[in-house]
Order: C-alpha cells, then structure tokens, then sequence
C-alpha cells in the first residue's frame, strides 16, 4: 500500500503538480521571495490558454531559470507601455483597454523612457512581474511562446 502511495506521489509530482520556492521579490507583494508555490503543469495542456491576470510559470527564449510573471498580453494583442499605464490594443487603429484593475501593484510607476509598444505573435505572450521596479520580464526579455509556459500558480504558501 505505501508502494502505491509513493508511486501515485511521484506520478503526480512528474505529470501534473511542479513545486518550488520562489527567488526575489519581483511578484510582491502578492507572492514574496521564499514562498513555496504550487504550479499546475495541466492548467494549458488540453487547449485552454493563458488568459489576461493569470500568475504563471515560464521561461524565457534564452536559457534563463523559470521565473513567475503575470500574463498582461495575449496572442496578436498590442501592448503600448507609458510609466504610468498599460494598454492592451487588438490593432493600430484600436483605442485599447487600459488595464485599470491592477491593483496588485506593489508601486503605481516603474522605470521607463517614453512609449514602448510591442506586438505579439499568434503564440506569444507578455509576461509582467507586479513588482515592475525590481522585474526582469517581458520588457527586457521579449515574449514568451506559450510552450515556454510550464503552467499556472494555483496555491502560494509563505513560510
């Protein structure tokens, strides 16, 4: 019985729940460094999508460590960067929706010079850290392609 226990432990951990402690404050204040997470590898796999707010874990195109962003672009969006907003367009002549619920912010502005905007491709993905002063994200990193999302934060222990 223990055996199938342990069997059916590792299965899971292998195939569905992915774990770990976060490193660096660029989710705070929501999710701070040392906090254990847990991470549902199936959340994408069977043709949901990672929708606008949801905390996910990725990795970025070059070889960087998994790292937990929240998802601010979706695919063939336009994200239009000012220090003070974020707006989300479909295309060039779409007003765009400022994203006015971001509430989790830890600071109102981050550091920015002017305007950036970036378009995404039909599988890309801008990623923002709530901690947008101390972040290393989306605006340094580029996007993310969805099969770099390893899945979504569903719990968040703080030790």
């Amino acid at each position: 019985m223990l055996l199938v226990v342990i069997i059916i432990g590792v299965l899971l951990r292998i195939l569905v729940i992915d774990t770990f402690v976060v490193a660096g404050n660029s989710m705070s204040p929501l999710i701070q460094g040392k906090d254990y997470v847990f991470v549902n590898k199936l959340a994408y796999a069977f043709g949901d999508e990672p929708k606008r707010n949801d905390i996910v874990v990725s990795r970025f195109r070059e070889d960087s460590p998994r790292t937990i962003k929240r998802v601010v672009g979706l695919p063939r969006e336009r994200v239009e960067i000012l220090p003070e907003k974020i707006t989300v367009k479909r295309s060039r002549t779409d007003a765009g929706v400022t994203l006015e619920e971001e509430a989790y912010l830890a600071l109102a502005n981050f550091p920015l010079n002017g305007t950036t905007t970036i378009a995404l491709d039909p599988e890309e993905y801008f990623l923002l850290g709530d901690n947008r002063a101390v972040s290393t994200d989306s605006r340094e990193m580029g996007p993310v392609d969805k099969w770099d999302i390893d899945g979504k934060v569903i719990l968040v222990f703080r030790l």
